[in-house]
């Protein structure tokens, strides 16, 4: 039996006049793409094709970016706006074929209507949901039950599952953890929309698009190279073991999105930065970069973001979120960023002895 087997959601740790937005360096596939990640997390593959039906703007032509978030084919089909569309596109996805994900990004809250579906997100934000067949021996997960509390988000799939009698409590994930209006301020550069101004780029720093794409599974979804022969692990993939120089005995292995190690960080400013960098000083200010230990062994150098100056130390945790890096050839080149890690929440209460 199809159903939904779990739904994220994704919104920007940035405000503006206490309404949440976007970053500077996000834009609606970064943070549908975020949503994705974690609704699909250990069952993204190139096994499978994908149904990936979108709702919001600017997703309609990003076949090719949801395929290198997910890792195989896609199938792309845009729909309706608003919430209705929502609601009309999870029960389409009910029908198809095959794992589908429903993605709404900039979804409005004030076009709640009579639909089955209640859904208030932030003012900007992604929501994803993965339609799949279930295991055949756990009940359908199609309700979403009880949910952290906050006035942003109050979701229920009610009629549109509702007659298939399933009741099971339902995975949500997401950042229940920062309520509205808490997030960083974004006044100085919130009125400012990027360009995309054309970036003239020394010949040593210009990677050609075909390359770019080839490299997204490392540059994007952080999968490495392990070795079967020897057991080391090389990050970025190169198609040949860092150790042992063997290519024929290695198997992709994903390394962990958030949890890594700073073991080094500085900030880059005006007149230091590689050229295709000089829109991102401009808009910004300086940026950081850090060296970052994903597992034991395996380290990788990261662009910051969502983060001031001094915020991330040494021996911080971090996760990873995929985001703008800069525009060329007249558009965008996406990479993974470090970001602070939510803080945890107070610890849960110990029971009476």
């Amino acid at each position: 039996m199809r159903g939904i087997l779990k739904a994220a959601v994704y919104q920007p740790a940035w405000t503006d006049r206490g309404r949440r937005v976007r970053g500077p360096d996000e834009d609606a596939f970064t943070m549908a793409a975020t949503a994705v990640e974690r609704a699909v997390r250990g069952r993204a593959g190139p096994d499978r094709t994908w149904t990936v039906r979108v709702l919001g703007p600017d997703l309609s032509a990003s076949s090719d970016g949801f395929a290198g978030v997910v890792g195989g084919p896609v199938r792309l089909h845009e729909g309706p706006s608003g919430l209705a569309g929502l609601a009309e596109e999870i029960s389409q996805g009910m029908h198809d074929d095959g794992p589908v994900l429903v993605v709404g990004v900039d979804l409005d809250p004030d076009a709640l209507d009579s639909s089955a579906v209640r859904v208030v997100l932030p003012t900007e934000g992604a929501v994803a949901f993965l339609i799949d067949e279930h295991p055949a021996d756990t009940p359908p997960l199609v309700d979403l039950g009880p949910l952290p509390s906050g006035p942003y988000v109050v979701p229920r799939l009610l009629a549109v599952h509702r007659s298939r009698g399933a009741a099971s409590a339902l995975r949500w994930v997401g950042d229940w953890e920062a309520a509205p209006g808490a997030g960083r301020p974004a006044e100085a550069w919130s009125d400012r929309e990027p360009a995309m101004h054309p970036v003239r780029v020394s010949e040593g720093a210009y990677l050609p698009k075909p390359r770019y794409l080839e490299g997204l599974a490392s540059r994007w979804r952080l999968v490495a190279d392990r070795c079967d022969a020897c057991g080391a692990t090389t990050f970025p993939a190169r198609g040949r073991c860092r150790s042992c120089g063997r290519g024929d005995r290695l198997e992709p292995r994903p390394l962990p999105f958030d949890g890594g190690t700073v073991l080094a960080a500085t900030w880059i400013g005006r007149g230091g930065q590689p050229t295709e960098f000089d829109a991102e000083v401009e808009r910004s200010g300086p940026y950081g970069v850090a060296i970052v230990e994903l597992e034991p062994g395996v380290r990788a150098t990261l662009p910051l973001t969502d983060a001031a100056s001094g915020e991330i130390r040494i021996q911080s945790r971090v996760g990873t979120r995929l985001r703008r890096l800069y525009a060329i050839d007249g558009e965008w080149r996406y990479g993974r960023k470090a970001v602070p890690l939510t803080p945890p929440g107070p610890p849960a209460a110990k029971p009476p002895a």
